[in-house]
Order: structure tokens, then sequence, then C-alpha cells
């Protein structure tokens, strides 16, 4: 027998919930896959009977490479999830979320996605339905699994409980579901249902800096787009990030990051410094060459929503591309975000740039390629002279005490002489003598000695008093 149904004549949002309810088995081709399922079906999804399982397969945007390995598949779903989803997570879209979440891990939902390369997109929209006394039945419709299909939409609806009616649409769903692109939802999905179920909304940074360690840092990070849209930070980004905030928190962080290139030191750099200047309310300065400025905002915009001005030379130009005209260079102290972008090459020139930046306080200073920081006097034949900074050293050195945490980043600390450590060190070290110690420190007045204990090059000491003094 065939029911037709329409809705402009019936309300069809009334037909799946006490369909399912004591269903024995649900298979449905549904389009895309989205929370919105709980809308329509959640409550008889949640009663259909002991022991059955309702199977879903949907469609997705996966390019057929993101299927070859188990990994970027996952990686695609989860980006095509929270692309999907609303900033705003209101409370009718977090029960459902919490639902979801509970038929996904206990077994009672499972879903499978399909790329829309293997069949094109999935527009025929099915599902047979076990019911308890044994029978079943079949139905095709232009209906996707959203409430607005489901309650607002002209749709239209075919009940059919012939069993070649039935045969027919568990052949066309049984042949999706067992295709061999078919993926399992991933785990990053289901996992991050039941986080945005639990999530709590901060509303001010008040109420952020009186949250007990280590939430802060997390609770600012997870909601970025680096989370929302990506797959979020490594865990060497995570620990550093981590690291250099906490020791903000303290007294200052004042750390030479030497990953090598392409690990994400400008993320790490950039959230690093965005927690400090929420937690303490000062500015960032970061230097950088000039043609990493235009990379480093962007970045920074796009990954960790982070506005900054970058400094052409002649006046700042912020995030959205927005120019603020300026009279001169006295006009670096009025940066139009709390962020300030300025080319390395303007403060080795020296000059008026490097002395008005070195004038202000900030909450943190990132100096980007901070090899370029070194001595003049470099070499062999300069073993026993006193340094002989360049203007980007001198800088670092005459702002390290105007700045609560200094960040000096580079993949090659030492490219000639391991002295090139040892400045970057002693710059970090004004202004915060936790890093060689006071101007009394062995380290501070003998670093070549310093340096070949380090290297194994020469003997520790062997009497108490000495080696304390190291």
């Amino acid at each position: 027998m065939i029911t037709r149904y329409s809705s402009r004549r019936d309300r069809l949002d009334r037909f799946l919930a006490p369909l399912l309810t004591g269903a024995t088995r649900y298979d449905r081709i549904a389009g895309y896959f989205r929370s919105s399922i709980l809308e329509v079906a959640g409550d008889g999804l949640e009663q259909m009977a002991p022991g059955a399982v309702a199977r879903v397969i949907c469609n997705s945007d996966l390019h057929p490479l993101d299927v070859q390995t188990a990994r970027a598949a996952q990686q695609a779903m989860y980006r095509e999830w929270r692309r999907d989803l609303p900033d705003d997570i209101a409370p009718a879209l977090r029960d459902r979320l919490t639902r979801l979440y509970t038929l996904l891990t206990t077994g009672r939902v499972e879903v499978r996605v399909l790329p829309d390369a293997r069949f094109g997109f999935a527009h025929g929209k099915a599902g047979v339905v076990g019911r308890a006394d044994g029978s079943s039945l079949a139905f095709l419709g232009s209906t996707n699994e959203s409430k607005t299909a489901w309650t607002l939409n002209y749709e239209l609806l075919w009940c059919d409980e012939s069993a070649e009616g039935i045969a027919w649409v568990q052949q066309e769903f049984d042949a999706l579901w067992h295709d061999a692109s078919a993926q399992p939802l991933a785990e990053a999905v289901i996992v991050d249902a039941g986080r945005l179920a639990r999530r709590t909304f901060i509303p001010s940074v008040a109420d952020w800096q009186a949250m007990p360690s280590p939430a802060p840092a997390a609770a600012v990070a997870v909601e970025l787009p680096i989370y929302r849209r990506e797959n979020g930070l490594w865990a060497h980004q995570k620990y550093f990030v981590h690291h250099a905030f906490t020791l903000h928190q303290r007294s200052g962080a004042r750390l030479v990051l030497a990953d090598q290139v392409g690990l994400g030191k400008t993320v790490q750099l950039a959230l690093a410094a965005k927690l400090m200047a929420l937690w303490g309310g000062g500015r960032v300065l970061v230097v950088a060459p000039k043609t990493l400025l235009a990379q480093w905002q962007d970045e920074i915009w796009s990954l960790l929503e982070l506005p900054s001005a970058r400094w052409t030379g002649r006046n700042w130009i912020d995030e959205q591309g927005v120019s603020y005209p300026a009279s001169g260079p006295t006009d670096l102290r009025r940066c139009p975000r709390r962020v300030g972008l300025v080319s390395g090459g303007l403060i080795t020139q020296g000059g008026e740039v490097a002395a008005i930046l070195s004038e202000l306080e900030y909450e943190c200073v990132i100096i980007d390629e901070a090899h370029r920081a070194r001595r003049r006097n470099i070499g062999a034949t300069h073993q026993h002279e006193s340094a002989d900074p360049n203007n980007l050293l001198r800088f670092a050195q005459a702002i390290a005490p105007r700045t609560r945490s200094l960040l000096l980043a580079t993949a090659t600390p030492v490219q000639i002489d391991p002295i090139e450590a040892w400045d970057l060190l002693e710059a970090l070290n004004r202004g915060r003598d936790s890093v060689l110690g006071t101007p009394y420190s062995r380290w501070i007045h003998n670093p070549r000695q310093g340096l070949e204990l380090i290297q194994g090059r020469a003997a520790p000491p062997g009497d108490l008093d000495t080696v304390w003094e190291w």
C-alpha cells in the first residue's frame, strides 16, 4: 500500500517520530549530516526498541583525496562539521548536541559519510523502518533531516509498505552504506558535539581571569578559527603557549623559540601574545622582516582572530586593510590596534623608529628572525673582544626592561659562533635576571668560559664554591 503526503495538506513533522517509537531498525539516506536530525526525529530515535540501531548514510563535501587515508577523512569531516555550526550555541542547540552525543556514543545512531564525488549529490532521500510487530515500511521524498525541511518547506513524501518497495529502498541504502568510499563519522566530530554541549560561556575578561589555571588559555583558544575550521594546535605548540603564558602570569616570559621552519612558530608566538595582552591589558610589539609582515597579519587574523596594525614606514594599516594617516614616525606611539607589527629593517637602520619604540612600555615584545640580532665582531679572530651589538641586538637589549615578556624566535640561533645564542639570552636577561643571573653572575662576566662548560670542552669546576657561582 502506498500513502502519499504533502506538506500543503499534512503536518510532515508528525510523521517520523511516532513511526520510530518502538522501531527495531531505521536505515536512512539523509543528504547532509546535521545535528538538526534531532529536531524532527530525536524523540523517536531515543524511543526505538532496546538494542535497535539507526543507521544514517549522508553526503559530504569530502574530496576524493580526503578519503584515501582515515586521518585525512577524519580531518575533512571535522572541518565541515565546524564550518556549518553557528558561533553562538543557543540553549536549544546545546540540548540537541547533548542528545546527539548520547545517541552516537551509545551506538544507538551510526553515521557514515559518502563523498559527493562518488555518486554526485545524494539528493534522493529515503528510509526503511522496521516495526515492533515485524513488519516494515519504506518512505521516499524531498525532505532532508532538518526542521526547515519537515516544517517550513513545501515537501512531498511517499510511504510504501509493499515488499517490493521496501526491498528496493533497502538495496539503495545498502549500496551506499557498504560502498568503499563511505567513511564512519569522524571521532573528532562526536567528541566536539559533546564538548559543545558542555561548553560554558565566559561573559567577560574579568571572569576569564578569575578562572583557575590552566583553564584560561584553553578557554580563549578553543573557539578560535584554528580550532573551529582547522585541526587545532600540535602538541609542541600547545606546550609553548601554555608555558609562555604561565611564565607571563608569574613574572614575565623570557624565551627563545628555536623550532625548525614549518612548525608553526607564528601561531605559537601570536597566541601566547594574545593571551598575555588579554591578561595584562598592555600593548604587543612584533618585529619581523618586512617581507613577512603581511603574512603575519593575515595569519594571526584568519587563524586567531587577533586584530593588528602594521607600520609601512609612513602609516598604520589594520587587518581589514584600513589605512590610518600619520604625520611621521612619532605616530608610531598611536597604533590603532593593541598589536603593532613593525619591520625589523627599520630597527636595523637605527634612528628615530628604534628610539621611539624603545621608549614605550609593552605587555609582550616578539622579535622574529631573531638571529639577525647579533654582535658585529663575530668569528675566531674576535674571541676575546667585548660585544659590539648591531642595531637590532642593541634594540632588543634596550626594550627588554620595558616589556613584561620578551619572545625571540629563530630556527637558527647559532650560525657562526655559539656566542650568538649567548647574546640572545643576555638580551633576555635585561630587566629579568632569572635568565643568566645578576650582574655579578659568572654567566654574565665569563660567557666564553660558560660556553666551553656547556659544550663539554672544559672540565667542570671541582670545588663547591665555584659550582654554586656557576
